[in-house]
């Protein structure tokens, strides 16, 4: 519990900086186009990101945001993310920004995300892709979301698809996200703004991060007993083995 909220703490201050500030709201772009198609009840958040600019985009009734650290002047569900103090079947939508990252055996948090969704409901999950300038820079450390004394794990879409696909849910949607070198300047991030829409044509390098969206299938069986039919004709004339009888004699 201590070191993710150690992670945790972090990654909401590494969203504060310019840096961090600029994937949020490439985050948020990417939500813009398909948030209105998702609605219900209760929606969750795994981990509080710097201000949560995406989070208005979603309609839903209830937004929480469950952290293991305590952040001041943030209304917040304290928690163990693999361990959430909420009822299965529970949860229309669950948001999942650097979730895997954060966790060495990231399957873990997959059944639990898996536990409280609702049947037919959506997960959301922003990823670092392990193959690009991003992953590198995550890796070697020259980009810490979360803190010095934790190397990041790195998880492809492939792998996390995969483990989806296992788990009976559907693939909705897959998008690469942000072209920018992991640059620290606030200048240089003004400058080469222009490779995020050059990104979109093709791909001078891989994207650093990216998109899944899953839905829960489940399959359901009826509860209807089975009626037994009654036995025809047993112990009982036939009025057409009558007319045969009639007509052979």
């Amino acid at each position: 519990m201590d070191e993710q909220e150690n992670k945790y703490l972090a990654l909401d201050n590494w969203f504060l900086t310019a840096l961090g500030n600029r994937v949020a709201h490439a985050f948020a772009t990417e939500l813009t186009q398909v948030s209105d198609q998702f609605n219900g009840q209760n929606l969750l958040q795994l981990g509080s990101c710097g201000d949560n600019i995406w989070l208005p985009l979603f309609k839903f009734k209830n937004k929480w945001i469950a952290t293991p650290s305590n952040i001041p002047n943030k209304s917040l569900l304290i928690s163990s993310l693999n361990m959430l103090p909420i009822e299965r079947d529970s949860i229309d939508c669950v948001l999942a920004p650097f979730t895997l990252e954060a966790f060495a055996k990231g399957k873990s948090v997959i059944d639990e995300i898996d536990r409280v969704l609702k049947s037919m409901g959506y997960a959301i999950f922003f990823g670092i892709n392990p193959f690009s300038f991003w992953g590198a820079a995550f890796h070697w450390g020259c980009v810490r979301p979360f803190n010095k004394e934790n190397r990041l794990v790195l998880s492809s879409s492939l792998t996390l698809k995969h483990a989806l696909l296992n788990r009976g849910y559907r693939i909705c949607a897959y998008t690469n996200i942000f072209y920018i070198p992991p640059v620290t300047s606030p200048y240089l991030i003004k400058k080469l703004e222009f490779l995020n829409e050059m990104g979109k044509m093709i791909w001078p390098f891989p994207a650093g991060f990216y998109c899944i969206i899953a839905q829960k299938y489940q399959y359901c069986s009826t509860s209807l007993k089975q009626v037994r039919a009654k036995p025809v004709l047993v112990n009982q004339k036939s009025v057409l083995q009558g007319i045969g009888k009639y007509i052979h004699d």
